[in-house]
């Protein structure tokens, strides 16, 4: 026998020995759980499955396509739903395979910059976590499906490997924004049928019904930006006409949600843009943002009809008590938490206290002791969740691609690929900006919003270099 021959079986051995051990401890869990349909569910998609072993681009674009569902389709806070698992079973087991056959098949490096080796830090430390949080009496299931949330920014890692071309990025951004188009369109559809019909008063819609919607905020910022930077950059008026509707989409979109914290990050976002760019550019932010204006006003005068006035109201509400600094309801409960999260951070500074760890505070609003698992500041929640060294790593990951992508913006200045590299720029800011309201690193849209973002950055990265050389 050859060593090529051997080297063929080796190829051929490996993945399928890797696959079997990582799918009987699944197939246990799901045996023991009850979950005898995922089971026959399996063998009948193992043809599906092939082809993702063989033809893993498309496995990424299936994967970011399938966040359609996941981003609009929420189960009860306190259990584990089958759409959860399922999505679990098409991500990380794909993401434990690509690891495995990149180091033990292929023998490639998957460190190239020091964001992968703060990322891949956090998550090699991140079991010991779970002891943690078993000592701390944390549901390990709870504790589970928050880590779960956290392993979605690893696909950025195939998403480098496998999408090389530009045409390839254009295929995972569509893919991309279907999963938005998606997720707006249940969001608009929710809300005025439900909501608006049982919901008498802008105070019902905000601290009521309308929390239920208040979802997303970042993939609909992360694709109004991204729209707005190729509208304005680029010459095909098929594609100016796709990005304006997203564009306007996700605006309606983001004006629905109620959320301030990222109407004040598109505002301050678009100053930031309309400063950068030249007046060329300018103007077609200008005239871009005047159809869009009237646009929204009608859409929204549209979808609502008799409820216009109410949702005007809803709006300027917000608005207003936006003003209100340390006297608003929604201030007063978080500044209630920091103190409680504050204090579990010194008691464990080094471990943290376990993901999922609920916290108990005082709640001014409805004044009563609470119990939460959400801490609305994502730092802190890190700090608190995973103890200073993890956090480090966490952060820091973010950190390098935010210069890295400075440092692309300006050596990428009016270069075709700039506009890719611009838009994970901002949404990294918005993902940084977004933390300091909520433990938004724990929500879908955030590490959806992520593995873009980088996935964008590290296109331009390697596509620049290899024009440079």
């Amino acid at each position: 026998m050859t060593a090529i021959e051997v080297e063929r079986i080796e190829r051929f051995i490996i993945p399928v020995v890797s696959f079997i051990l990582l799918f009987l401890p699944i197939f246990y869990f799901l045996l023991f759980k009850g979950f005898e349909l995922f089971v026959f569910l399996f063998f009948f998609a193992f043809p599906i499955v092939l082809i993702f072993l063989k033809l893993p681009k498309i496995w990424c674009y299936f994967v970011t396509l399938s966040f359609a569902v996941f981003l609009i389709y929420r189960g009860k806070d306190d259990q584990v739903d089958v759409l959860e698992i399922a999505f679990a079973l098409l991500v990380i087991p794909g993401l434990i395979y690509f690891f495995i056959h990149k180091l033990f098949v292929e023998k490639k490096q998957i460190i190239q910059n020091y964001g992968d080796l703060f990322i891949l830090l956090f998550f090699i430390f991140l079991p010991f976590n779970g002891l943690i949080a078993f000592l701390n009496d944390v549901d390990i299931f709870r504790w589970v499906r928050e880590i779960s949330i956290l392993i979605l920014l690893l696909f950025y890692f195939p998403l480098r490997e496998y999408i090389k071309s530009e045409k390839e990025l254009g295929i995972l951004l569509l893919c991309a924004l279907i999963a938005v188009f998606s997720s707006i369109g249940y969001l608009i559809y929710h809300y005025r049928e439900t909501t608006l019909v049982t919901a008498s008063y802008a105070y019902e819609l905000v601290f009521g019904l309308g929390a239920k919607v208040k979802i997303n905020h970042t993939v609909f910022t992360a694709a109004y930006f991204t729209s707005i930077i190729l509208f304005v950059t680029r010459k095909n008026l098929l594609l100016r006409v796709i990005v304006f509707l997203t564009a306007f989409a996700s605006l309606v979109a983001l004006i629905v949600t109620v959320s301030r914290t990222f109407w004040i990050v598109v505002l301050l976002g678009t100053i930031v843009l309309f400063i950068y760019y030249g007046w060329k550019e300018r103007l077609r932010i200008l005239f871009f943002y005047f159809v869009i204006a009237i646009s929204t006003l009608g859409v929204i005068y549209w979808t609502f009809g008799s409820n216009y006035k109410l949702v005007t109201r809803l709006i300027e509400y917000r608005f207003l008590t936006s003003t209100q600094g340390k006297k608003d309801k929604s201030v007063m409960g978080r500044l209630a938490e920091y103190p409680v999260v504050l204090r579990g951070i010194a008691e464990n500074p080094l471990w943290g206290n376990g993901f999922a760890k609920k916290i108990r505070f005082r709640d001014p609003i409805f004044v009563r002791t609470s119990t939460s698992h959400n801490i609305h500041n994502g730092f802190t929640s890190m700090l608190f969740r995973a103890g200073i060294p993890l956090a480090l790593f966490y952060i820091s990951f973010f950190i390098y691609y935010f210069f890295k992508s400075f440092r692309l913006i300006l050596a990428t200045k009016r270069h075709y690929l700039q506009p890719y590299v611009l838009s994970g720029f901002i949404i990294l800011i918005i993902l940084f900006v977004s933390q300091f309201t909520n433990q938004q690193f724990l929500f879908r849209d955030f590490n959806f919003s992520a593995f873009i973002a980088i996935a964008m950055i590290e296109f331009v990265n390697r596509n620049y270099k290899r024009i440079l050389s």
